[in-house]
Order: structure tokens, then sequence, then C-alpha cells
């Protein structure tokens, strides 16, 4: 069952470099813009409240927006920005959607269970974390499971059309593409130090010509 989540903003009439100010006041600058929504409408809002409401949500679960002197607005996070180096949280965009038509969204796929391969010396690979899905906005999934208890050799692999997902959750991601595999621990070792060997071999050359091209420049001066 899909939980409710709520959210109470207040409208912004602070805009540009002066949000430095609500974010030294524990607030969160943001927009709402979407369905039914004429023009985008700057809010703010508690940025602790919001990190806790968001840690559950996720970008894919609808929110319930509650601001004095207007009518609920159902809303997916669109995007967060976080400062690059301290991580905090320094503007949100709340995208308001019109809940009798379906979207489009890509939804996280989480492995579940052990693969017994693994007591083997096999090695899980995730190769796919997210599937693109369409559905309602109220049927769209916060997430995927991939129950992996079912490898239990060498080369098994789970693939999209693997998947059972709800009649009304249409996947858009070829279903041939793999999900997870088991690999052999050797061979991923193997091919990490392969992997590795290749990017310093890329640097070194690009070293190489960056040195050719200053001594030609130089030879020319």
């Amino acid at each position: 069952m899909s939980q409710n989540f709520a959210l109470d903003v207040t409208t912004r009439e602070v805009i540009g470099k002066k949000t430095e100010g609500l974010r030294r006041q524990g607030l969160l600058p943001g927009i709402v813009y979407g369905y039914h929504v004429q023009q985008p409408m700057p809010v703010q809002i508690d940025r602790r409240e919001f990190e806790k409401v968001y840690r559950r949500a996720g970008a894919n679960s609808l929110i319930d927006l509650h601001m004095s002197g207007t009518p609920t607005t159902r809303v997916f996070v669109q995007e967060v920005t976080r400062h690059p180096v301290t991580h905090q949280l320094m503007h949100v965009d709340f995208r308001a959607v019109n809940l009798t038509l379906p979207i489009t969204a890509d939804v996280a796929l989480v492995l579940v269970g052990d693969a017994p391969a693994t007591k083997e010396d096999g090695m899980v690979l995730q190769t796919l974390d997210t599937l693109h899905v369409r559905a309602l906005p109220t049927h769209l999934p916060s997430n995927i499971e991939v129950d992996i208890s079912g490898l239990s050799e060498i080369g098994q692999a789970i693939h999209v059309s693997d998947l059972t997902l709800p009649g009304d959750v249409e996947v858009l991601t070829d279903p041939e593409m793999a999900i997870v595999h088991i690999s052999a621990a050797q061979l991923v070792t193997e091919e990490e130090e392969a992997a590795e060997a290749a990017e310093a071999a890329e640097a070194s050359a690009e070293s190489a010509e960056e040195a050719a091209d200053e001594a030609a420049e130089t030879d020319e001066s």
C-alpha cells in the first residue's frame, strides 16, 4: 500500500541571491510548476521537514503540498539542487501532475535476497539501476525489487523480461536488457585490471601528446 506524504509550504517573496538569507534561517527555496499552475510559483519550506519527507518519498511518490488559501496540490519532486561541497540542500523543484494521465519515469531497481552463487566464488553484478516505465501518477512504484535468491550458478542472469509488474505499469526499457548477472570473481578482477590499465595508457598518451605540442610551440618561438 502506497504511503501518503504531505508538506506545508508558503509563498516566497525573496528571489535571486537574497535566498541565501532564507537558508540561514533553515528554510529551503523552491518552485512549483506544472498542471493547473498558471505560472511558476516561488515557495519556501522548512528544510529539515523537507529532507525528512523526501528521504521516505523519493522522486516517484506523490506529495500533497499544503499552502494557505489554495487547494492542495499533488506533486512530484522533480529536482533537488545541493551545494557541490557541503551537499546541503539549496533548492527544490516541485512538478504538479494530472492524476488522470500516465507519465513516464525512471524507477530504481533494488536487489533483494542473497544469491547462492556467491558461496561458490561468484559475484553479483548489477548492470541496470533503473527501469523506464509509464503509469498513472498514483500507480507509479517508488522502486522495483529484484529477487536474486534464485541465482545459484555463475553465468545466470535476470533480465527485464523476467520481472513481474502490476498490469497498470508499462515497461519501456528493452526487455532483453540484463539487470543483474553472476560472474566469476577472478574474471571480474581481470576486467577491472584491464580497465585500469587502459585508463592509465590513455592518460599517458594524452600527456605525451601535450608534451609534444608544448615542444612544438617552443620550437616555433
